[in-house]
């Protein structure tokens, strides 16, 4: 399992914080990240220790990596432009922080509003948040009508789910159409299942992923390098 390189996608295999460093400084026009982050406030995995294996399996192991640490470099990769990173309420406070504290500005939350939903003691969660940063001077988005809460119908295994917290290919490319130009350069530090960099270059984006587990690798390559 290898990266793989063309004029407008580039794919490594690896730990973000030591692959970021080969892209050049302010080379990357947009970011779209969706780390793995807690569920449980003691929690270390991607989703609580009670959610029944037949809903998938915990796909990140280890410990989550420190926001601190892999913010700044995202903040170095950047020209002026977009940043999206997708967080719940548990590791909003981090998340927002750290960004801040990189040099990044906060625009807006956006809510994205599943068909799914998990229940909990302080109210049915049917929300994921994604802030909304910028790096640089405010630039608009593309499409001025875009709402800040969006309502979405989730992948599942019937309709081609091949990760637990993939993303609607359309709210993703939504994203990546309102923070970037034709041929910039968007990047996924978590890349996964790949639904960003399919977005990118279904668009005429030049794409950037970095995905450390082997298997989430090879299934993004087939996808992105598919176009669905």
């Amino acid at each position: 399992m290898t990266d793989y390189k063309d004029d407008s996608i580039w794919l490594m295999k690896g730990d973000c914080l030591e692959r970021m460093k080969e892209i050049e400084s302010g080379s990357v026009d947009m970011v779209l990240a969706d780390p793995p982050y807690r569920m449980t406030k003691r929690g270390r995995s991607c989703r609580p220790n009670w959610m029944p294996s037949g809903m998938g399996d915990n796909v990140f192991s280890g410990d989550i990596p420190p926001t601190s640490e892999w913010m700044p470099e995202l903040f170095r990769v950047m020209g002026v432009g977009h940043l999206y990173v997708f967080t719940n309420t548990i590791s909003l406070q981090e998340t927002l922080n750290a960004a801040t504290d990189a040099g990044f500005k906060l625009h807006n939350i956006i809510s994205m509003i599943k068909d799914t939903g998990m229940p909990n003691r302080w109210y049915y969660k049917q929300t994921e948040l994604v802030l909304f940063m910028r790096k640089g001077k405010a630039i608009p988005i593309n499409d001025y009508t875009s709402r800040d809460n969006v309502k979405v119908t989730m992948p599942t295994k019937k309709s081609g789910k091949l990760h637990i917290t993939q993303k609607p290919l359309d709210f993703v490319t939504k994203l990546v159409t309102n923070s970037s130009k034709e041929l910039g350069a968007v990047l996924d530090p978590f890349m996964g299942s790949g639904s960003t960099g399919v977005a990118a270059v279904n668009t005429g984006r030049k794409f950037i992923g970095i995905e450390m587990d082997d298997h989430y690798f090879e299934v993004a390559k087939s996808r992105i390098l598919g176009g669905k």
